[in-house]
C-alpha cells in the first residue's frame, strides 16, 4: 500500500440513504450551508474550520431524531478529512479515526444497506492501517476489503463507491488484485457517474475533485504526464486553494520526467 498517498487522501466520504419509507432531510435550513462549509474546508485543507464544523455536528448528533444517521455520517466524514492534514497531531488522528469508525458503525446498524457508509468505513480502516501497516494490516485489512466489497454489492454504480474502488486499487499491488490499470478503470467510471449526478445535488455530493486527482495520479504512474496534468487542471478548477494539489501533486508531476 502506498502509505503516503493514503494519508494524503482527501477522500476520499459518503452520505446516508434513508431506510425504506423514511425521508431524511437536513435537520434545519442551515444544514446545506453547513455541509457546503464542510466541503470547502475539506478541499482547502483548513483544519481549524473542519474542527469547528465537527464540533457543531457533535452537538447535533444527540438530538437529530430521524436525521441522526446523516449527521453521524457527516461527522465521520469531517473526521476523515481532518486526518491527512499536516497540522493535526498524531494522537488526534488516532482519536478521529476511532470516532469515525464508531459513528459509521452506528449508521450501518441503523441501515445495513447503506452502501456509502460501508465504503467510507472501509476507507477509514485503510487510514488506520496506514498508521501502522505491520501491526494493523493483518486484522484491519480484511475489514477494509469487506466493507468496500459490501458497498459494491449494494450499489455498484454509486460514483463515490466507484471512486473508493479506484483509490483502493491504486494503493493495492496488482498481484493482490489492484494496480493502476484497474484504478484507472474505476476512476473513469466514477467520473462518468458524476457526469449524470447533478452538481447541485443535496448532500452528499462530494467526490468530483477526488476522482480527478486520483485519476491524475494513476495516469502519472503509467507515464502519462499530459493526462495527469489535464486531470489536475480539472481538479484545480473545483478547488483552486487545494494545498494537496499545490504543494504535493503538481510538484510531483513537474519532477517526473
Amino acid at each position: 500500500m502506498r502509505i503516503a498517498s493514503v494519508l494524503l487522501l482527501l477522500t476520499g466520504l459518503f452520505g446516508v440513504r434513508p431506510l425504506d419509507g423514511e425521508q431524511l432531510k437536513g435537520p434545519d435550513p442551515e444544514w446545506s450551508q453547513m455541509t457546503a462549509r464542510l466541503e470547502r474546508a475539506a478541499l482547502d485543507g483548513v483544519s481549524k474550520d473542519l474542527k469547528a464544523i465537527r464540533a457543531e455536528l457533535q452537538g447535533r448528533a444527540a438530538t437529530a431524531g430521524a436525521d441522526e444517521p446523516m449527521v453521524r455520517y457527516t461527522l465521520a466524514y469531517a473526521s476523515y478529512r481532518m486526518v491527512p492534514l499536516p497540522d493535526v497531531p498524531e494522537k488526534d488522528r488516532t482519536d478521529l479515526l476511532n470516532d469515525a469508525v464508531a459513528q459509521l458503525q452506528q449508521v450501518i446498524k441503523r441501515n445495513p444497506q447503506d452502501a456509502e457508509a460501508h465504503a467510507l468505513l472501509g476507507s477509514v480502516y485503510g487510514l488506520q492501517i496506514a498508521q501502522s501497516p505491520i501491526i494493523r494490516g493483518m486484522t484491519l485489512g480484511p475489514r477494509a476489503n469487506g466493507a468496500l466489497d459490501r458497498a459494491v454489492e449494494i450499489e455498484s454504480t454509486n460514483p463515490r463507491v466507484l471512486l473508493l474502488q479506484g483509490v483502493s486499487a491504486f494503493n493495492t499491488p496488482a498481484m493482490f488484485g489492484g494496480g493502476t490499470d484497474k484504478a484507472e478503470q474505476h476512476l473513469r467510471r466514477s467520473l462518468e457517474r458524476f457526469a449524470v449526478e447533478p452538481a447541485s445535488k443535496a448532500w452528499p455530493n462530494w467526490g468530483r475533485f477526488d476522482a480527478h486527482v486520483w485519476l491524475g495520479q494513476a495516469l502519472l504512474e503509467k507515464g502519462d504526464r499530459a493526462g495527469a496534468r489535464a486531470e489536475y487542471d480539472k481538479a484545480r478548477a473545483l478547488a483552486p486553494n487545494s494545498g494537496w494539489l499545490r504543494y504535493v501533486l503538481i510538484p510531483a508531476l513537474e519532477a517526473k520526467k
